[in-house]
């Protein structure tokens, strides 16, 4: 390999190795060599997809947005790590909505499982659906993705405008904020 790939991709990788912890962009890497031959829909959620377009957050885990059949696949791909099964699940979130000056508990429903990859959890929710208080539950998510490259891999990411739109619904303004601002310096996400 000629010496200025070389230095394009340890630029690369410094860059988002000072945004994302190394531990992460290695069970991204472990995540495309399992999934890449599956033709599995599935896109990097929550904060660290956040971080991998820039707006500043600091992810604790993967998270894995996918529908039914891909959360099945995904555990199949991985049986070898133990995960647990795959349980249709309800979680209420930390965080409260805030709608017309009222907070009000979040909900959110998956076909759910996790398990590790050196150390680092991974979360998979298949056909992701939130609901607010005791209102009716959301339509599940669905998004075209979005991609960005770490080091050579094309990686799908849930698109800023989909998140943007979750927290402004949500009344979280901190978060939209963090958005809109990549969003608006970005307006033609790389793809």
């Amino acid at each position: 390999m000629p010496t200025t790939d070389i230095e394009k991709i340890k630029e690369q990788l410094s860059r988002v190795l000072t945004v994302i912890e190394p531990s992460n962009v290695e069970a991204i890497f472990t995540l495309h060599k399992r999934l890449a031959k599956e033709h599995i829909p599935w896109a990097i959620g929550g904060d660290l997809g956040e971080a991998l377009r820039t707006v500043p957050v600091k992810p604790d885990c993967v998270e894995i947005w996918t529908n039914k059949k891909g959360a099945a696949q995904i555990l199949m791909a991985f049986k070898d790590l133990a995960p647990k099964g795959i349980y249709f699940q309800t979680q209420r979130l930390e965080r409260k909505a805030i709608v017309g000056e009222k907070l009000y508990p979040i909900y959110q429903r998956s076909y759910y499982f996790d398990f590790m990859i050196q150390n680092v959890k991974i979360k998979v929710h298949g056909d992701l659906q939130f609901r607010v208080g005791d209102w009716e539950w959301g339509d599940k998510l669905e998004y075209t993705p979005e991609h960005v490259s770490i080091v050579g891999f094309k990686t799908a990411v849930v698109p800023l405008q989909v998140k943007y739109e979750l927290y402004h619904n949500l009344g979280w303004a901190d978060r939209a904020e963090k958005v809109s601002q990549v969003i608006n310096r970005h307006p033609a996400a790389p793809r």
